[in-house]
């Protein structure tokens, strides 16, 4: 629950040193026509790109372009932030990213239409005020593709603020928005022209995978949104989309580390044959895997990430590659502890990796590497989540210039 008294302390404090003050004046646009009769633009800031499209860099404030059309399983989210449950994206992008949502919308007669290109931002690393030439620059594209009104999504605190920049800086340019807020605390303090808070599980703004209903409800109160006349507008979404009497499927597999085997590589190896057939499983299920931001084999993977540890006359791989094969193997064992059918809360995977396997001890191990030397420890937090080591892994952003800020 994105509650802040839901949160263990630490979590409350990262997030409420966040809170900046509004990037100017409020600015609103209205529109006379009725939702039926309007063109909306989907933009979310899950830093979603198509598989053969650039990844999002660490550190990025430029947009994708991801047509009507597009297919989920083209579709790979190559946001830099660890500190959000990606399960929910694995299971059904519609949940960050609301496309199938919106066309029933458009056949339904309920809006006028869906634009054919929609966006993706990657909302993490940076100050808010970053990202305003390129939204600036999108939003010429917006307007001359007749947008009426854009719905903006997040799905981690950072976002929560990128959302509040997107917005802002749209509506400036004549495009009417509304976006979700993981957390109130963040548009209280931004005042966004119109915002919905929802409380759902970070990583997931539209609450529940596979849900059309439950979705449907939640873009229901964005657009309801629209028809305010004057701002700025933060509602509470009053849906609840953690369902604790629902007990997920059992771990399909049984974690054994073998620690008296000396050998990361040969654990890790072990470890990785034991989800083989749950991956595969899984893909069968689902006809898609988000795996391959490394453009590497899993088992070139396993290589890379374990054999420097064994033996350090081995040469370290790239730090770049370190975090994307890390990301990607994350996803494999998701993907595979997922792979029965049935409701897995937020947090679910990651609570297994982190508590039971070689791959948590791993990223233990790189988190400790990186954070002990002072010219590589904000690398590190690109490494551990948070809920991982059960304290804040600091506050730190780039600025519109470029450089490096200790403020929030």
């Amino acid at each position: 629950m994105a509650r802040l008294e839901d949160l263990p302390i630490y979590e409350q404090e990262h997030l409420l040193s966040k809170l900046l003050p509004p990037l100017g004046k409020l600015e609103w646009v209205k529109h006379n026509k009725h939702i039926s009769e309007m063109k909306f633009a989907i933009i979310t800031t899950a830093g979603l790109s198509y598989k053969d499209d650039d990844n999002f860099n660490f550190i990025d404030a430029s947009y994708r372009a991801i047509p009507k059309e597009t297919q989920s399983e083209d579709i790979l989210m190559t946001h830099s932030s660890v500190n959000f449950d990606k399960t929910g994206f694995q299971e059904d992008i519609n949940v960050v990213f609301p496309i199938d949502r919106f066309k029933e919308l458009e056949e339904k007669g309920l809006i006028g239409s869906l634009a054919d290109i929609n966006y993706s931002f990657m909302g993490a690393g940076l100050l808010p005020d970053a990202y305003e030439d390129s939204v600036k620059d999108l939003g010429v594209i917006l307007k001359q593709d007749n947008i009426d009104a854009v719905i903006v999504l997040p799905v981690c605190p950072n976002c929560s603020r990128t959302v509040c920049a997107i917005t802002h800086y749209l509506e400036a340019a004549g495009i009417m928005t509304a976006g979700i807020t993981l957390f109130k605390e963040i548009a209280e303090s931004m005042m966004p022209p119109r915002s919905l808070w929802v409380t759902f599980p970070l990583g997931r703004p539209l609450g529940k995978p596979n849900d059309s209903d439950f979705q449907h409800k939640v873009i229901s109160d964005i657009l309801s949104m629209l028809n305010k006349n004057s701002g700025p507008v933060l509602n509470e979404c009053k849906l609840n989309a953690d369902d604790k009497s629902i007990i997920p499927p059992a771990c399909p597999i049984n974690f054994n580390t073998n620690k008296d085997d000396l050998s990361w590589h040969s654990r890790f190896k072990k470890e990785i044959a034991s989800l083989a057939t749950w991956y595969d499983l899984s893909i069968q299920r689902r006809g898609r895997t988000t795996f391959g931001l490394s453009n590497s084999s899993i088992n070139e993977i396993a290589d890379g990430l374990a054999l420097w540890i064994d033996n350090k006359d081995n040469q370290m791989p790239d730090y770049a590659w370190i975090k994307l094969a890390l990301d990607d193997i994350k996803i494999y064992y998701s993907e595979a502890l997922i792979a029965k059918p049935g409701n897995y809360p937020a947090g679910y995977v990651d609570q297994i990796i982190f508590n039971d396997t070689v791959l948590g001890e791993l990223i233990s191990f790189y988190y400790r590497y990186f954070t002990n030397n002072p010219n590589t420890k904000h690398f590190g937090r690109m490494i551990a989540s948070r809920e991982m080591l059960k304290k804040s892994t600091g506050n730190w952003a780039i600025t519109k210039e470029g450089t490096f800020s200790k403020k929030p």
